[in-house]
């Protein structure tokens, strides 16, 4: 059969997601185009420097899985005068109440386990962003 892919809407929303994790991208990625938001997925912290040197997002999410420096590069962007204003919400595994304290701590909210950012990231960023507003 032949498949179909939706281009994105230029006026959607960009969400930025630093997010290595290839199945999670996509439960991600679908969940928030339903919800009307665009994606663009980065896989570390270099790149997501370069995605936000060529755009504003209206939100950031972050796995703090993705990486040992996750909770520094929350505290980074939420200080940052670039980058202080935009909603940035993260995720983690369940079991992992050390990096999501650490997160909450950092600046970032809503921060979540990662099976709700799987199933409702939509609802995940539009709760960053009504936190911001």
């Amino acid at each position: 059969g032949r498949r179909c892919y939706r281009q994105p809407v230029p006026d959607q929303p960009l969400v930025i997601a630093l997010c290595p994790d290839l199945m999670m991208r996509s439960r991600i990625e679908s969940g928030l185009d339903i919800a009307g938001y665009r994606l663009r997925v980065v896989g570390g912290p270099v790149r997501l420097a370069e995605a936000l040197a060529e755009e504003t997002p209206a939100c950031l999410l972050i796995d703090l899985e993705a990486g040992d420096d996750a909770i520094a590069l929350i505290e980074r962007l939420c200080t940052d005068d670039s980058t202080r204003d935009i909603p940035l919400a993260a995720f983690a595994g369940h079991t992992r109440e050390d990096l999501i304290d650490a997160a909450r701590e950092a600046g970032a909210n809503p921060v979540v386990a990662r099976g709700q950012a799987a199933m409702g990231p939509g609802k995940v960023v539009t709760n960053a962003i009504a936190a911001r507003t």
